[in-house]
């Protein structure tokens, strides 16, 4: 019986399958943190809501798209889901965190204002082709995002290690040094 697989395909599918396998944790873990900050959002925006009562109502949570996230994410409706369950509201003031000005939570398709048209990937390759040095995953955190929750930290490292490995593969930096990772523009 014959494949069907030419040598190439099969050996394309093989590299893909060895990819998702080696990352299936870190995106799955990515995934679903974003997808909880998208929760903690609304739960937030909800809460906003209710304390309203009578004064203007806020402004709706931004939906935001990233290059890293599963791309069938669609944000949920939060009048959909009365009654099929309580979750956990987000504190209303959450505690500054040592090191940071601020203590605001992650969000990784919130760029600093020099950044603001660009995307978290083109945000990275133009910090690191402006860079001398090679840069950690941490350089790059505080070169393209607001300040954050301390917290948030291991978040954003997850988010900005996905992204990069993006762009190694696509030949946009070169990672030069392991633990810490450092990177350099191709």
């Amino acid at each position: 019986m014959s494949s069907i697989l030419t040598k190439d395909l099969k050996s394309n599918l093989e590299e893909t399958r060895s990819r998702l396998l080696s990352e299936r944790d870190s995106l799955i873990q990515a995934a679903q943190s974003e997808a909880e900050a998208e929760l903690d959002q609304t739960l937030q925006y909800i809460e906003q809501l209710l304390d309203a009562s009578g004064a203007s109502a806020p402004s709706p949570p931004a939906v935001a798209s990233k290059a890293s996230a599963s791309p069938a994410k669609t944000p949920a409706s939060p009048a959909k889901g009365k009654g099929k369950g309580k979750a956990k509201a987000a504190p209303a003031e959450p505690q500054k965190a040592k090191g940071r000005k601020s203590s605001k939570s992650f969000d990784a398709s919130v760029l600093k204002s020099e950044f603001k048209s660009m995307k978290a990937m083109e945000a990275i390759v133009q910090v690191l082709s402006s860079a001398k040095e090679p840069m950690s995953i941490d350089d790059l955190i505080a070169r393209i995002y607001d300040p954050f929750d301390e917290a948030e930290m291991s978040k954003a490292r997850m988010s900005v290690a996905i992204t990069t490995k993006h762009a190694e593969r696509r030949g946009l930096l070169k990672k030069v040094q392991d633990n810490p990772s450092r990177f350099v523009a191709a």
